[in-house]
């Protein structure tokens, strides 16, 4: 099998190997590569999936951290919303700053197979700041 990309013709050998000949001018430089190798490029430069059962692993582990700590920035968002004394104290800094960080957390979580929540809904149920006793 022969295919040709802009200056570089790509064979496929048939002792699984893999031909790449570049013309740059009338000059040709070719390589062989390994298919193993060539997933190796491929992993590293975030084209594919790893195949690496160590990486995956990894990935998974952090998948599921990174969606407990998402779950416990909405849990305090909503004790903060909800549940705090509004009437007392000015919270507004870290009303702010708790929906941010949910922001930023479940902007790290949107590629995970679940629906995420949206913090959209605890930023509209935000009472109003408390005003200073006279």
């Amino acid at each position: 099998m022969n295919e040709r990309i802009e200056q570089l013709t790509i064979e496929i050998e048939s002792d699984g190997y893999i031909l790449l000949t570049q013309d740059n001018c009338g000059d040709e430089s070719r390589i062989a590569v390994h298919p193993t190798q060539l997933r190796f490029i491929a992993e590293r430069a975030g084209m594919v999936e790893a195949s690496d059962p160590q990486a995956l692993r990894t990935i998974a582990t952090l998948t599921r951290r990174l969606q407990v700590l998402r779950d416990r920035i909405d849990h305090l968002g909503d004790y903060l919303t909800h549940q705090s004394d509004h009437t007392h104290a000015n919270l507004d800094y870290e009303l702010a700053y708790i929906t941010a960080t949910a922001d930023i957390a479940n902007e790290f979580c949107t590629e995970f197979l679940y629906p995420l929540p949206t913090v959209a809904d605890t930023a509209a149920n935000t009472p109003a700041p408390a005003t200073a006793p006279n």
